[in-house]
């Protein structure tokens, strides 16, 4: 965006200096020119560390970058209009006698931002687009990722992930009949049946892939708890039910092996962020899909769970319950959903019984009953937090905060964690921490 305005401060220079018209012609040729050769400050977000892209994945980057960049730029302008002419023009003076004292990277940046005091307002403006930005990098992170190839992916976890996790015990075990009915099993060390930790991703329902962070394992394993990575079909394989289906049928399968693996079946936890987030939730609060007289073996199995612990999840995924928890914001819009139903938002109002009760049907909220398991939840922003993107809102406090709300009225625990606040005032508890304590594990 700045460079934009260089060349709009270049062209009226040349106006007000009297220059003839040619001057200004060649001028603003050289100004076009300047921004053509200038890196594009985007560039880095549509790519993955150690791959190549094939020509054919190529054109889909290519279709993404068209997508994303404008979005990308509004959160640039957005950030650009927080400082003032005068502070910018303070941080600039800084910026050149910090240069000219010989400062340098972290010590040179201090220097700049120390110059000028933001007010609370524009701190917190600040923050709402850092988290709008993130959520957008996101995005495309987990589109580029559904590009990829399984030795793409291989390459792409060794690069993103903290602390580098175990190979699992098993790798690829199908659970069912569908090419993305796969999970991938680390087993804790114990004389005894583990509880296990059942990890779903995220990707609004249309990318992803099966993972578990390197930390978060680490800390199960370390505390006797077996872990499993799932992945689902996608919306563009089947829309919904489709995906809650498999992650139910996931856990059935899980319960289906306990023996084999020394599993607890009667200890199984769920956690996931955004679209894993979500199908965790409807799982913890979902009746048990169980079909004693199946002839599948797996359908037999019991689909509840002990706990669930998710990042940004959505606790519904009801249209309108979305427009009502967010209203002036277009966040019941978000793509994601007009895909996962296969429907038009602009019909809202005006669409058959049976797209409601789908709709209803795959709201974790809606299946809430007094028999519903413990929740922890954590959302990077506060209920404060300003929706300035379906992004944003999508990913936003507020779902925690009505979820919390008809918990507490049925004396169910929920742990709500927003914006480095807890919502019921108490001390913020970590997600291993909840794991034990629902577990029955020792501390």
């Amino acid at each position: 965006m700045k460079y934009a305005a260089v060349a709009v401060a270049l062209v009226l220079a040349g106006l007000s200096g009297g220059v003839s018209a040619q001057e200004n012609s060649a001028e603003q040729g050289a100004a076009r020119e300047e921004q053509r050769q200038r890196p594009d400050p985007f560039a880095r977000l549509f790519t993955l560390p150690g791959i190549e892209f094939s020509a054919e994945q190529q054109a889909s980057v290519k279709e993404i970058r068209k997508e994303f960049t404008p979005k990308l730029l509004e959160t640039q302008r957005k950030w650009d209009g927080v400082i003032t002419a005068e502070q910018q023009q303070a941080r600039r003076e800084a910026f050149a006698k910090a240069r000219e004292a010989g400062k340098q990277g972290q010590e040179l940046r201090r220097a700049t931002e120390a110059a000028v005091q933001l007010t609370d307002a524009q701190k917190k403006q600040q923050a709402d687009i850092r988290q709008e930005r993130n959520n957008l990098q996101g995005e495309i992170r987990d589109r580029l990722l559904a590009l990829l190839t399984e030795e793409q992916q291989a390459t792409v976890r060794q690069r993103f992930r903290g602390p580098e996790p175990s190979e699992p015990t098993h790798s690829a075990i199908k659970y069912g009949p569908h090419e993305r009915n796969l999970l991938d099993v680390w087993l804790a060390k114990s004389d005894r049946p583990t509880p296990v930790l059942i990890s779903i991703h995220g990707g609004g329902f249309r990318a992803g892939n099966r993972s578990v962070g390197g930390g978060m394992l680490n800390q199960c394993l370390a505390a006797g708890i077996s872990v499993v990575a799932i992945t689902y079909r996608f919306s563009s394989d089947a829309v919904a039910p489709a995906s809650f289906h498999d992650s139910a049928r996931a856990v059935q399968y899980v319960r289906h092996r306990a023996r084999e693996w020394n599993f607890d079946p009667t200890r199984i936890s769920a956690t996931g962020s955004s679209a894993g987030a979500g199908l965790s939730l409807w799982l913890a609060f979902h009746d048990d899909l169980a079909k004693p007289d199946s002839e599948d073996p797996v359908l037999r199995q019991s689909s509840r769970l002990t706990c669930a612990a998710v990042t940004a999840g959505q606790t519904s995924y009801d249209p309108r319950v979305i427009r009502s928890l967010f209203p002036d914001t277009d966040t019941y819009r978000h793509s994601a959903l007009a895909e996962l139903f296969d429907y038009d938002p602009n019909e809202l109002d005006n669409l058959p019984p049976e797209k409601y009760r789908l709709f209803e049907e795959c709201s974790p909220m809606h299946h809430l009953s007094k028999d519903d398991v413990p929740v922890m939840l954590n959302y990077g922003g506060g209920l404060d937090q300003e929706i300035t993107s379906a992004s944003i809102g999508i990913h936003h406090a507020r779902f925690g905060k009505a979820l919390k709300e008809k918990m507490d009225q049925l004396g169910l625990r929920c742990i709500v964690h927003a914006g480095g606040q807890m919502l019921d005032g108490g001390e913020r508890l970590q997600v291993i921490d909840f794991l034990k304590e629902e577990f029955g594990l020792q501390p």
